[in-house]
């Protein structure tokens, strides 16, 4: 009879603990967010399971842009505290948890005429982006006029272009 592969025992020892022990938290997946997840309760003394159906973060960077973003997107449906929340989390990623892997990208945001958030609107929103990140972002955000768009990112459409941000 052959040996198993070690594979094959981890999987059973994983199994035989999932329905022996007692764990606090069991997360399920072990992508990114899974993983951060099983990090976070463990480093604040949780007993953890994790379970994946494939192997650990299989896929992950191929399925994921691997941004860590400071919610920008939930301004436009009034979750201020989540914009709050995701800017001082990417600033403790930035600072003090992750330093190695992160690093600022900066976005370009072009507005063209007819676009379904209006130039003053998202100029509106960015500012209020900025202050609930309590002015700590890597930057604030600036306005782009044509020009200036267009010598940065000089592949846009002219046609109908307004400006934009970064």
């Amino acid at each position: 009879m052959p040996l198993p592969d070690h594979a094959s025992v981890v999987r059973r020892d994983a199994c035989h603990a999932l329905a022996h022990e007692r764990f606090d938290v069991l997360v399920i997946g072990g992508g990114i967010t899974g993983c951060g997840v099983a990090r976070e309760a463990a480093l604040r003394g949780l007993r953890v399971a994790l379970v994946e159906r494939d192997d650990f973060a299989a896929g992950t960077s191929s399925r994921s842009s691997r941004l860590i973003h400071g919610g920008v997107r939930y301004l436009e449906h009034g979750h201020l505290h989540l914009v709050f929340e995701a800017s001082r989390e990417r600033r403790l990623q930035l600072q003090t948890l992750a330093p190695h892997l992160v690093r600022p990208l900066a976005f370009t945001w072009p507005v063209y005429r007819g676009a379904r958030v209006p130039r003053w609107k998202l100029r509106a929103g960015l500012a209020l982006y900025d202050a609930l990140a309590l002015f700590r972002n890597v930057g604030r955000h600036a306005s782009l006029s044509v020009a200036e768009l267009r010598d940065a990112e000089p592949e846009l459409a002219p046609d109908a272009l307004l400006g934009g941000f970064r």
